[in-house]
Formats: structure tokens, C-alpha cells, sequence
């Protein structure tokens, strides 16, 4: 009834933090600073062995029959669409059979 689909991704890089920098505006310089050596160090490297760089995939749970987001009261029915609510039922009508 509901699948799982990726909706966005991005690239992340840990870059070394400044532990001294004595506010938030120090710190945002000192990691801007970072992320200027990084892309010069990539830029003049052929050699990528040295850094790592993690690329985070996002997903959504989306209705099947209707595309809206995963969304259910409280006793675990969903609440995006008939068809949805129907399939659940059937589910638990199975189920309860079943057991």
C-alpha cells in the first residue's frame, strides 16, 4: 500500500571545526576557510584517497494509490485516501483471520 521512494539526496563533508573560535561568526569563517583549502587540495590532487565524502539519500514512505505522503491516525489507519483505507482494512480482516 505504501512504498518507499527517494525524494532527495546531497554530499556531505566533515570538515575540521575550530575549537577555539570564541563565537558562532568565528567558527562559520574558520569552516568557510576549511572548505576553500578542500576545493583547492581537490582541485590540484589527482589523488582522492585522502578524503571522505558521504552521499545521503532521503526517502519518503508515499501512498501507493495516490502519491500523498504516509500519514495515519491514531490507530494506525491511513488517512490519505479510500482506496488506502479500504486496502488497510482488508489487512486486518486477513490477519485476523489468519491468527
Amino acid at each position: 500500500m505504501f512504498k518507499k521512494i527517494l525524494i532527495d539526496f546531497h554530499a556531505e563533508i566533515e570538515l575540521p571545526r575550530n575549537r577555539f573560535a570564541r563565537d558562532v561568526e568565528d567558527q562559520a569563517y574558520f569552516l568557510e576557510q576549511e572548505a576553500k583549502d578542500l576545493t583547492a587540495f581537490i582541485r590540484d590532487h589527482r589523488s582522492r584517497d585522502s578524503y571522505q565524502i558521504n552521499i545521503i539519500r532521503e526517502y519518503e514512505s508515499v501512498c501507493s494509490f495516490c502519491g500523498y505522503k504516509e500519514e495515519r491516525d491514531t490507530d494506525g489507519t491511513p488517512v490519505c485516501c479510500d482506496k488506502a483505507i479500504k486496502e488497510h482494512e482488508a489487512q486486518i480482516k486477513t490477519a485476523d483471520k489468519a491468527g
